[in-house]
């Protein structure tokens, strides 16, 4: 079964594997993602099984996966966009989703993209905000394609953060961008959850970008949380701390891909 139209935890019937599943939990804040033995299968071919999680306010939780391992899957039932699962499941009523396009309207400017759906002046003047935070103060009026790649995104972020949303979901935001640019949205993705406490899962397949932003790492294989693992290292400086390259071997090893691989 789904969610219900108030959102509230649904009920079905959990599927339960062989070995017991991993229960990712830790973070901060009030839970804001909790799930119990959801599974997904399509055709009659199982895609996830027993995934128990939860997520708290202001935790920035990466998923990690090989391809087919169920993380774009899980990602869109925790979205609402998707709602053919069995198990529980409770998530805000609108989380905001960033996917590796941005998706902005091409027919729109980019403030009128950032406040899509909102009304009001004091919608325009959150955009406007945004736009700041996001460094496109001066590119409200511009239309989308004439904004780099890098742009776009920082767009599709202020418009993911326009209604202060308790969850943020992220589907590869920055595999289509240029090694320089990634970094510099690493740094602003920082410093936005930073100021803004959204809980925050991010699918990804780079480990190095999973080490460098998340408080935490779940590990999804054949599509079972095979692994949760905190980062504890400090926010700044990471990739030059001699326990990155340790948490990162690991999850290579998790993934089944030795460090000469990669």
């Amino acid at each position: 079964m789904g969610i219900d139209a108030a959102g509230a935890l649904s009920s079905g019937a959990p599927t339960t594997g062989a070995e017991a599943p991993v229960v990712a939990t830790a973070g901060r804040g009030p839970v804001v993602v909790e799930t119990a033995g959801v599974a997904r299968a399509f055709d009659g071919r199982g895609v996830l099984h027993d995934i128990t999680l939860q997520i708290r306010r202001g935790e920035f939780v990466a998923l990690l996966g090989r391809s087919g391992s169920g993380k774009s899957t899980l990602l869109r039932i925790l979205a609402r966009l998707d709602q053919q699962y069995e198990g529980r499941l409770d998530v805000p009523r609108r989380p905001a989703v960033a996917f590796q396009d941005s998706r902005l309207l091409p027919w729109a400017r980019v403030l009128p993209n950032v406040v899509l759906g909102l009304r009001g002046a004091a919608a325009r003047e959150r955009g406007r905000e945004l736009l700041a935070d996001v460094g496109l103060a001066d590119h409200a009026d511009a239309w989308p394609k004439t904004l780099s790649g890098g742009e776009q995104q920082r767009a599709a972020l202020a418009r993911a953060l326009a209604r202060d949303p308790e969850l943020l979901l992220m589907d590869e935001p920055f595999g289509a961008l240029d090694a320089l640019t990634r970094i510099k949205m690493h740094r602003l993705l920082r410093d936005l959850v930073a100021r803004h406490s959204p809980a925050v899962l991010l699918v990804t397949h780079d480990v190095d970008e999973a080490v460098l932003l998340a408080d935490r790492i779940i590990v999804l294989t054949d599509g079972r949380l095979s692994l949760d693992e905190q980062v504890d290292l400090p926010a700044v400086g990471r990739r030059s701390h001699p326990r990155f390259a340790e948490l990162r071997s690991r999850l290579l090893t998790e993934l089944g891909v030795g460090d000469d691989d990669h």
